[in-house]
């Protein structure tokens, strides 16, 4: 795993292709901002990264995003 870069900042800066998950004070997951999810994104280390991350905090969302990807664009996964 590599290793986390921690910023306290006044604002969000986002890069091409960034995906940001937003944990609630209570621990669950509030959301998830994120580009357009085309081939490109779905196909990239960083969602596929992203769905572990959510399934750790809340099981069963992984296999959400991957049926709602697929209902809107087809399946990859």
């Amino acid at each position: 795993m590599s290793k986390l870069n921690l910023e306290i900042a006044e604002n969000l800066e986002f890069e091409s292709g960034d995906i940001a998950v937003i944990i609630k004070q209570d621990g669950t997951v509030g959301k998830i901002i994120m580009p357009n999810m085309d081939a490109e994104v779905r196909t990239s280390e960083g969602y596929k990264s992203m769905l572990e991350v959510v399934e750790v905090l809340q099981p069963g969302s992984k296999e959400e995003f991957i049926k709602h990807a697929e209902k809107v664009k087809g399946s990859i996964h």
